[in-house]
This record gives structure tokens, sequence and C-alpha cells, in this order.
């Protein structure tokens, strides 16, 4: 992840951390206008946080979900 970061970093390209999956896709939620898509594209692999990449998608699913039951409205 450092050298990824040092990488768009140096390009110009926004960054910005979440600790876990839901709390990006509410990020993400804020940020988006309508019209905009959020796609789910792991740029490395994510086993210290999931079993693989089926629960990866399932907890990217569940939080899109919340979301969509909260309005669209991020927390």
């Amino acid at each position: 992840a450092p050298a990824i970061r040092a990488a768009l970093a140096s390009s110009g390209v926004p960054l910005h951390d979440a600790a876990t999956l839901p709390e990006a896709v509410q990020w993400c939620a804020r940020q988006a206008r309508p019209g905009d898509a959020v796609l789910l594209s792991p740029a490395c692999a994510s086993l210290d946080m999931f079993k693989d990449y089926a629960q990866r998608a399932q907890v990217f699913v569940e939080a899109v979900q919340e979301l969509q039951q909260a309005g669209g409205t991020p927390a």
C-alpha cells in the first residue's frame, strides 16, 4: 500500500483512507453526485480483512444495501 500511495500522490490523484469497507462506501456516497457510479475495484489482496473475494464482495453489497435502505443518505 505505501508504494501505491506514493505513486498516486506523485500523480496528483486524491487519496482517502478508510478503516473499513463500509466506511469507504459511506465516504464515496458523500462524495458522489447524481449519475455517478461507485465501483469496487480492489488494487491488492485484502486477506487481512476478509476470508476471500466473495466475502469482500458481500460486505460491499451489504454496505450499499444499508445505504439504499437509509434513502441513499450516508451516515
